[in-house]
């Protein structure tokens, strides 16, 4: 084994650790080698999981500032990592597998890399089940489900937490790019700039070539037309703020075919809601059926599988009768607060808590307020 493939070896392992894991085997290795040179790959292993100074981080890799301004520069062009300017001093931090070293490069789509041979090795990825063990997060998911807005209006419980209108016009910036599933898997033609960033990271992928800034009302518009497409929105799986909102398609997208396509129901995204159909009120019209991304209606038992359900709402709104509707969900979803919280959880639960927290830096005052923005 050379110098540098025991590099990416390295941090294939440090990546294992993470909620989101990485798989064992040469495609993975391969895709590493393709989107980080051997000296981005050497600062990676050491870059923390949420931001941490630049000169706290030049210091763990024995480097100057300006050596590792430049490296992670080089890495944030490509969205492998955040260098972010923030209050007159500069942070640093390494991205996870998904969202992160899959999506953002494939999202900017003019890097100097084999894309053809990339996406070929990401639809394996695709086609295995999304890493090692528990995929996308395991019993703790990645994304949660964000119902359409008109099926929320008709929930016996209406939330703050469950609606995208509130994420969006609370957020400090917003982004829309290219969906790195449907450009990677190709499985259908639904509309592929639909993935909104929401906060500081917005604008960090706008500046970066990832994505462009839009504003509040066209980010509701791109929400609508991705409805109206049967895409379910499916945001990071916290509370208090979204870093960001997917329109997902069940061939295509990993949140959902995680379930659709590799029957891993128990670990699909779900919200605070569920659908339940009035069999008195159905004509049998099927149109709750055809649109559900899930398949977890029959109408021929005017039924709606709750264990196959995610509470999208596009079955209520598709609906000409009004009788589905969306109830509680119970019991209710455990929601993390924010990331860091869901990132704790996740890899409790896949049993690498003390390692992952091991590269994560003790988050700071700075820190908070960056993750807050």
């Amino acid at each position: 084994m050379t110098q540098d493939t025991a590099v990416y070896t390295r941090l294939r392992d440090r990546l294992s650790v993470t909620p989101m894991g990485a798989p064992k085997g040469d495609d993975f290795i391969e895709i590493l080698t393709i989107l980080f040179t051997p000296e981005e790959a050497r600062l990676a292993l050491v870059l923390p999981f949420i931001p941490a100074p630049l000169e706290d981080i030049a210091r763990t890799a024995d480097i100057s500032v300006s050596e590792a301004r430049r490296i992670l520069d080089s890495m944030a062009d490509k969205g492998l990592g955040f260098l972010i300017d923030y209050k007159d001093q500069s942070f640093g931090m390494f991205v996870d597998v998904v969202p992160g070293i899959y999506e953002f490069p494939i999202m900017k789509g003019t890097l100097d890399i084999d894309y053809d041979r990339l996406k070929e090795l990401w639809r394996r990825y695709h086609e295995n089940g999304w890493g090692d063990g528990e995929p996308l997060g395991g019993p703790m998911p990645l994304g949660r489900v964000l119902p359409v807005g008109t099926a929320l209006e008709t929930s016996q419980s209406v939330l703050t937490r469950d609606s995208i209108e509130h994420y969006i016009r609370d957020a400090s910036h917003l982004s829309v790019s290219n969906c790195s599933c449907r450009t990677t898997i190709e499985g259908c033609d639904r509309p592929r700039e639909v993935c909104l960033g929401v906060g500081i990271g917005a604008k960090f992928l706008a500046e970066r070539g990832i994505a462009r800034l839009i504003n509040v009302d066209e980010a509701l518009a791109i929400v609508e037309t991705a409805h109206k497409a049967g895409l379910v929105s499916v945001s990071s799986n916290s509370e208090n703020r979204v870093s960001f909102i997917c329109h997902c398609c069940p061939c295509c997208c990993g949140q959902l075919a995680v379930a659709t396509v590799h029957g891993r129901y128990d670990l699909r995204p779900v919200g605070s809601n569920v659908a339940v159909l009035d069999g008195e009120s159905c004509t049998a019209c099927g149109m709750c059926e055809e649109i559900c991304p899930m398949k977890a209606v029959t109408i021929v038992d005017a039924a709606i599988d709750p264990d196959k359900c995610i509470g999208c709402g596009l079955c209520v709104e598709a609906c000409p009768t009004g009788a589905v509707t969306l109830v509680p969900r119970s019991p209710a979803p455990d929601i993390p607060p924010t990331m860091y919280e869901w990132g704790r959880r996740a890899t409790e639960a896949k049993g690498t808590l003390e390692q992952y927290m091991n590269e994560l830096t003790v988050p700071s005052e700075a820190t908070d307020e960056i993750a807050d923005d």
